[in-house]
Formats: structure tokens, sequence, C-alpha cells
């Protein structure tokens, strides 16, 4: 198993922080401050998040073999996710249904199902031209949100409209990689991931509103109707933007291990699934009244619990307990198979 890329690492560890802040601001984002946060984050967090799930999904398909124990184990997260998600949902929602869903989904368990797809084609893409593939799933991307009908059925809306990133990332090389994080290459991506973060940041509020679901990946049905023929040109500006945040963020964070953030970026998936559950609870327990959007410091007050709840969920207790449920049906069926054989040793030693 080769070394890991601590550079990689901090980036996962910052997104991770993003994702955490993003859910926990997105019920109170009603003022300037918390909305243009709110819009910068989402610009690009999951983007760059994806970009870096397709550049570590090399080893999923390599002459021939496809590795189904990734696969698996992504659709038993999902699953679990998901019947997390269920409960605290009903929970705020004041009942708890016994159908669950797992066909439809636009919430936070998306990810994990659009994943799944996105690993399932990689064996197409892997004997294709390298810009054949990606001019395809440009397309795609931007062709896709007119499949209204389609809307959030097995997060078709995501599976297609951030299929570039994870596609785009999954043809990112090392030798890539080092280019854009080195001389005058990083500097230009650093300043350019910098301008368009201002821009969002401190321009946004009044003029985003109405094209904000682009970043989302939402199906163009959801646009005004007047958007409707320009939706796609909406989003590939988003798709720019996205590239000019990620690009800047991985070029700026530093390759060495980073107190904290590198470790966090190695645990992002436990982290990933247990704060939206933490987020819904916080809601259905009414912890927000105590919080004032308001009040810029409790803004970033909210955020740095947020990175607090983060470096929690990602301690060695809470990662073990999680890796442990995450691992548990393959615990299982591995002991069942080595019970099978060694009862079948002893049968041949009689």
């Amino acid at each position: 198993m080769g070394k890991r890329d601590e550079r990689i690492d901090n980036v996962k560890g910052v997104l991770i922080i993003l994702v955490v802040i993003g859910h926990f601001l997105l019920p109170v984002a009603t003022t300037r401050f918390t909305t243009n946060s709110l819009y910068l984050i989402y610009t690009f967090h999951m983007p760059c998040f994806i970009f870096v799930s397709g550049y570590l999904a090399k080893g999923v398909y390599r002459e021939g073999r496809f590795r189904w124990d990734r696969l698996a184990r992504l659709v038993w997260l999902y699953i679990l996710f998901e019947l997390g998600v269920h409960v605290t949902e009903g929970m705020l929602a004041g009942y708890i249904g016994w159908r669950v869903d797992f066909f439809h989904e636009s919430g936070a368990p998306w990810y994990l199902l659009a994943l799944i797809f996105w690993y399932l084609l990689i064996p197409v893409f892997y004997y294709m031209k390298k810009w054949l593939s990606l001019a395809l799933v440009l397309l795609v991307g931007l062709a896709g949100g007119y499949a209204g009908s389609l809307g959030d059925f097995l997060a078709a809306d995501r599976v297609l409209a951030f299929a570039p990133f994870f596609y785009l990332g999954y043809f990112f090389t090392a030798e890539n990689l080092r280019k854009l994080c080195s001389g005058k290459m990083r500097i230009a991506a650093v300043g350019a991931g910098a301008a368009v973060a201002a821009v969002i940041f401190l321009g946004t509020y009044d003029y985003l509103e109405p094209y904000r679901l682009a970043v989302y990946g939402a199906m163009y049905d959801r646009f005004a109707p007047e958007l409707y023929s320009a939706c796609w040109l909406i989003r590939l500006i988003c798709y720019l933007a996205a590239a000019a945040l990620s690009f800047g963020l991985i070029a700026f964070l530093p390759s060495g291990r980073l107190p904290f953030l590198t470790r966090l970026g190695q645990r992002t998936l436990s982290v990933y699934v247990l704060h939206r559950l933490i987020r819904d609870l916080c809601q259905y327990f009414d912890l927000y009244r105590f919080f004032n959007v308001h009040s810029k410091i409790q803004v970033l007050m909210l955020m740095g619990g947020c990175v607090v709840l983060s470096l929690i969920l990602a301690s060695g207790p809470v990662y073990r307990a999680f890796q442990f449920l995450a691992e548990l049906p393959f615990l299982l069926a591995e002991m069942l198979r080595r019970g099978k054989g060694g009862g079948a040793g002893k049968v041949r030693k009689m």
C-alpha cells in the first residue's frame, strides 16, 4: 500500500469542516453574513470533495479487476446513513414511519449513493481516452439538468451534476497535482481561488439568490421559467467557480502533516455521517433558540463549535466505534468463512 498523500488529507480535513459548518448554518442562513458564508461554502465544498474522491478512486478498477469490496462497503454505509436520517427527519416531522425510501435522496446520504454509481462507471471510462471521457461527462453534467423527470430518484440530479468533478479527479495524476502545487501555477491557482472567494463572499447576497440552485446540483425545472434555457450556462459558470476555489484550496494547503487537520482528513466518513444526525437532533430539541443569527460573534462561535464537533467525531473512540459498525457485516462474513474453513479442516484430519 502506498504512502498517504498528506496534502490530500489536509484538503479533506478542511472540506469536512466546511461540510459540517454548512449543514449547521443551513437552518439559520438569513443574514448577509450567514447567507454569503453558505454560498461560498456550497459553491465548492462538495465539488472539491468529489474531485478528491475521484482522485482516490484509481484503485477501484485495474486491469480487469473491480474492487467489489469497496462498493459493498459503500452500499452498507448508505443503508445505515439512510436509516439514521429516516429516524432523525421523522423526529423533526413528528412521525417516524416504517417505510424507508432508499431510492429517492436529496439529503446528505446522496453523496454515498452517487459514489456507488460513479464507481460502477469507472470501468467504462478506464478504456476511453481521457479528454473524450471528460468532454462526455461535462456534456452530461450540463445537459442532465434538463432531465427533470428524474428528480432525486437515485440522487440522479446530483449524480449527473457532479460527475465531471469525480472523473476529473479520477484522471488527475500525481504529476498534475505536483505541478498545481508548485511554482507559478500554485500562485495562479491560489490567486484565482482567493479572487473568486472574495467575489462570492462580498457580493453575492443580493445577486445569487435566483441562481443558487445551480450550486446544489438541482434539476433545471426548479429554476425560474425565464432562466430555464440558460441554465446550462449558469451551471457551467458554477463549475468554473467551483474549480477555481477547489484548485486554489488544494494548492494553498501544505503537503506536510498538520496538527489535528491531517488526522481529521483521514477520518472524514465518520464525521460526514454522524454530524448530520447530530444537527437534526439539535433542531429537534430546539437548541437553535439559544442562537442569535444576527450576532456575528455567535455565528463565528457556531463555526468554531463545528470545528470542535468535527474533531470529536474523528477522535479515536468515536472513529473506532463507527468503523466497527461500518465493517460489521464484513467481519461477520469473515468469521463465518473462517468457521466453515476450520470445520472442514477438522473433518479432513479425522
